[in-house]
């Protein structure tokens, strides 16, 4: 039971104080946990905490770095993260790495971890599925879109030259606002997301309502569609003809390609 102190500041005022520890409150009063052995429930206490579940997917992703997995989960507390890898790590679920070739640790997941690759599937599948109708303006954040664009990028197919894309989206909630133009450099060596503009030359300006490319990005509208009725494209046609195949918006979601992309051989441990 909490303790209650009251403390009066006047004959009428009495102020009251609910002292207790931050976790009660969060549990509504309760000890954390279920208290049952039901196998649903004893996995519920791992994976069912705030954040967790984006955790592991940027960790499925290949996400191993503390600054590129908070790139995933941005509104994130950097503090929280470091809360909730502990709590991942002190229960099996990942493992912390030293780096053998510069300073710091990676963080990648155990077998354990990875056995809830099909649960963020089923998830992101579930999600494609009924939770269209709950993505609100609020939710249209243009750096999780090119975060996660860059994930998607096919980095066999693209020619051996650096190729900068530049993006303009309208429509970008205004807490966003700052973000609102962002470029994505390809290279068959990898993709880097910029905030700034990175100063190289600009090969194509794509230009959209974030609204609409988030749609293309899901799988609810075509690119070929978008293209021709709603985005402005700017730059070496070229480019522009292969950047769909390159990014793989040819491809939707959950159907030619795969909300959480397979392991790695050898990628877990234990």
């Amino acid at each position: 039971m909490h303790a209650l102190l009251i403390v009066r500041t006047g004959p009428a005022s009495p102020v009251f104080v609910l002292v207790g520890t931050w976790r009660r409150v969060l549990n509504g009063g309760m000890q954390p946990g279920y208290k049952q052995f039901c196998p649903v429930a004893k996995a519920s206490e791992v994976f069912a905490n705030r954040w967790t579940p984006l955790i592991l997917r940027e960790l499925m992703a290949g996400m191993h770095s503390f600054n590129d997995i908070h790139r995933g989960v941005p509104l994130m507390s950097r503090a929280m993260l470091v809360t909730r890898l502990r709590e991942l790590e002190h229960q099996g679920i990942v493992e912390r790495r030293p780096r053998a070739d510069r300073g710091g640790h990676d963080y990648v997941l155990t077998a354990a971890g990875e056995a809830f690759r099909s649960v963020i599937a089923a998830l992101g599948h579930w999600g494609l599925a009924h939770a269209r109708d709950r993505i609100t303006p609020a939710d249209l954040d243009p750096s999780l879109l090119l975060w996660s664009l860059r994930r998607r990028v096919d980095l066999h197919a693209l020619p051996q030259r650096r190729i900068v894309v530049q993006f303009e989206f309208i429509g970008v909630p205004a807490r966003y606002a700052k973000r609102r133009i962002l470029w994505l450099i390809l290279q068959p060596a990898g993709a880097e997301l910029c905030v700034k503009n990175p100063g190289h030359e600009v090969d194509v300006i794509v230009r959209a309502s974030i609204a609409d490319f988030i749609a293309v990005h899901l799988g609810h509208a075509t690119w070929r569609e978008m293209a021709t009725t709603k985005f402005a494209l700017e730059g070496d046609r070229r480019i522009l003809r292969e950047l769909p195949a390159w990014l793989r918006l040819d491809k939707v979601l959950g159907r030619d390609l795969p909300i959480v992309a397979q392991a790695a051989p050898h990628a877990s441990t234990r």
